[in-house]
């Protein structure tokens, strides 16, 4: 007889089948059930028999599918033994309830292999947590070839996807495609998350922000992986997210095992908004430093004010013109460490460079403290420059091929994280800068690809990402209350097993306000307001040489992690005011911003809107932006959802208004004052606003009264 089991959490129910012999069978993962619901009777109503020209006995789709049995579709597991063996197939499956935890444990007893799947739902959220634990019960060792932290049959209302491109300073591209048969996969080989990210989702083609059924699979790992969701010629789907391992990279030794990183899914029958109310609560409570889970500080961060040039003195002039505006945390970015005057040589020399600090970094945190401010500092501890100390001491202590050239990717390579040796000394020099110096953050930066990703004439790719987490858990256990900020090349370190020892990422090293509007959207799929990065930048953008209005740049800044990313003391006096007017309008509404219900979605004609709800719904702040021209003079009305329908709201709009749009707002003198709207006019019918002209954006505050 089957055994059935479910583990219940927010609106969603996750139940499987087993048998003694034989894969774990997935019944539902969805919607709530009802309590007293038999599970047998989902079974039985979802099993199907033989067909022809298949095998006698059907090999449906399971939770952990092996290689070699007749399973024809992507295994979750594959591997081969000394003597050649690849022919994994489950001779029994038991299944352990742990309050609201599943272990599963899958015995080859053939193969002398035991698989432990576990899955973890949080109970406030439903966000459910997946990992796999492979044992080696041999004398022989066993070669792991493939290794998956989740698979999953898809149900049949799952027929589009929504994955995600990227590269530098154009993270985040969204792509939605119809599945067809076969398989859409994404394969990431760089060493870290990767510019596209490693989150996926699935929906029914009707899913929108708000409505419609959607799946979404997130990888928490920072290194190689693959993302894949497979049709078979039966029509069945699966979705696989897991490590991408190179030949011979994991060996299991005799009794020796391998834990897989952890994926996570959610259900939604709110469409992509409702993706985000599960993730944002869990990330906030289950995944973020909780002693760092405070109040986001103002950035000033020094690399597009000053670059390279900049010594004591300037920094000192550039912190007390920081301060006037409203600036918290004054961020050193490169080059303040020995030699470092480009991007040619010094990286793994982490001490203070005295040509530019000649009594150290203390003057000038001092001069920081007496503004109010605190300091952070900028490293990269997995890189190194060939032209270097640490290179020219320890020149094979890089990642590097024998006998090969050593490719360099901006001058630097990779510091082998999977020795010991190399993590200690890094350890030594990062711990003697911060128990000598009042550094409250690090910009913990990662801008090169992994190549060749060997260590010991083998591969080691995910070696080398474990290593850098141990580095980082070092740190962090030695100075608890230095925050760390993940950044990548911008945003090619974004998951949340590296958010587990971060306070914040930086999405992408694009600071253009249009670009950030649709980054930023998409980064807040799973991660919530306050661990993303958002800087104003300026204008024209370094980067793009777009030129835009302040207060355009900063409501797009304000709905993040506010830093300014420019120096103030170039600003014309109009543009400084209006910056330091928005920097306390995000000191007001911070709180909110980084506690409340985030809800996206478009306009008719194409408005980007974002509305941040408290959690009892007494208060919001709106951000409603325009990047291109309306089809039409009079724009669509906005319709503002996650509101209490039996509430009225004052509305207000937080002045500056956009010099573009000011002059056609109906009723200045109303607005000026205020004005009360219901929940379901607001909701129903929309606020008409100014909204048809590009580079326009209006904050709207609502209060219940």
């Amino acid at each position: 007889m089957p055994r059935y089991e479910r583990i219940d959490g927010g609106r969603t129910t996750f139940a499987i089948a087993a048998d003694e012999s034989g894969a774990p069978r997935l019944l539902h993962f969805g919607i709530r059930l009802p309590n007293d619901l038999d599970l047998s009777e989902i079974d039985a109503a979802s099993r199907t028999g033989p067909r022809e020209s298949t095998p006698d006995v059907p090999i449906e789709p399971s939770l952990y599918p092996a290689a070699g049995m007749g399973w024809f579709g992507e295994p979750a597991i594959s591997g081969v033994r000394e003597a050649g063996d690849d022919a994994i197939s489950w001779s029994t499956a038991t299944i352990e309830r742990r309050d609201q935890a599943l272990v599963i444990r899958l015995v080859d007893r053939r193969m002398l292999l035991r698989v432990e799947l576990s899955y973890v739902i949080d109970p406030e959220t439903g966000v459910l947590a997946s990992r796999a634990s492979i044992y080696n019960d041999d004398e022989k060792a066993f070669r792991l070839q493939q290794a998956a932290s989740l698979c999953l049959p898809l149900p049949s209302w799952a027929t589009d996807i929504l994955c995600m491109s990227g590269d530098w300073s154009r993270e985040a591209q969204p792509f939605r495609l119809a599945l067809s048969p076969g398989a859409w996969s994404q394969t990431n080989r760089t060493g870290r998350t990767g510019f596209p990210g490693s989150t996926f989702a699935v929906l029914e083609p009707t899913a929108g922000d708000h409505t419609g059924r959607v799946l979404a699979v997130h990888l928490a790992w920072s290194g190689n992986h693959r993302l894949l969701v497979e049709t078979l010629p039966s029509g069945q789907r699966m979705a696989n997210a897991g490590l991408h391992l190179a030949p011979g990279e994991v060996e299991l030794a005799p009794r020796g095992f391998f834990e897989t990183p952890t994926a996570y899914a959610c259900f939604s029958d709110r469409g992509l908004n409702g993706v985000s109310d599960a993730f944002h609560p869990f990330v906030r409570t289950s995944i973020l430093p909780q002693q760092m889970n405070s109040m986001r500080r103002v950035h000033f961060n020094s690399w597009e004010a000053a670059y390279f040039s900049f010594d004591e003195t300037s920094l000192k002039e550039l912190a007390s013109a920081a301060a006037d505006i409203g600036i918290e945390r004054f961020v050193v970015d490169d080059g303040w460490f020995a030699g470092r005057r480009d991007d040619t040589s010094s990286l793994g020399d982490w001490r203070v460079d005295r040509k530019r600090f000649a009594n150290g970094l203390a003057p000038l945190i001092q001069h920081v403290h007496q503004l109010g401010m605190d300091l952070g500092i900028w490293i990269e501890p997995e890189m190194v420059n060939p032209d270097s100390d640490l290179y020219r001491a320890h020149p094979d202590w890089c990642v590097h091929a024998r006998n090969a050239d050593r490719p360099t990717m901006r001058n630097q390579l990779w510091l082998d994280m999977s020795r010991s040796e190399v993590r200690d000394h890094l350890f030594e020099q990062l711990d003697r800068l911060l128990s000598e110096n009042d550094i409250a953050y690090l910009k913990w930066d990662c801008n090169r690809f992994l190549f060749p990703a060997v260590s010991a004439d083998m591969p080691a790719a995910a070696h080398i990402t474990r290593g850098t987490y141990a580095l980082m858990d070092s740190l962090r256990m030695a100075h608890p209350n230095v925050e760390i900020e993940s950044c990548a090349s911008g945003g090619a370190r974004v998951d949340l097993e590296i958010l587990k020892r971060t306070t914040r990422v930086w999405p992408s090293d694009s600071t253009d306000a249009i670009e950030r509007v649709r980054i930023q959207c998409w980064a807040n799929l799973i991660l919530p307001l306050e661990t993303i990065g958002a800087h104003v930048g300026p204008s024209p953008n370094p980067i793009t040489g777009r030129e835009l209005p302040m207060a355009f740049r900063a409501r797009v800044a304000m709905f993040g992690h506010l830093g300014v990313e420019m120096d103030p003391r170039r600003l014309n006096p109009k543009d400084r005011e209006t910056l330091a007017i928005h920097i306390a309008h995000y000191k007001n509404f911070r709180g909110l911003l980084h506690s409340g219900r985030l809800l996206r979605w478009r306009s008719e004609d194409g408005a980007d809107a974002t509305i941040c709800v408290s959690k009892n719904a007494d208060e919001a702040l709106a951000l409603v932006c325009r990047t291109e021209v309306a089809s039409h003079a009079q724009a669509a009305p906005i319709r503002f959802p996650g509101l209490d329908h039996a509430a009225r709201y004052r509305i207000t709009l937080p002045e500056p208004w956009p010099e573009i749009a000011k002059r056609r707002i109906h009723d200045t003198e109303a607005w000026l004052g205020g004005r009360t709207f219901s929940a379901r006019v607001l909701e129903e019918t929309g606020l008409s606003l100014p909204l048809a002209d590009p580079q326009t954006a209006w904050l709207i505050h609502l209060a219940r009264i």
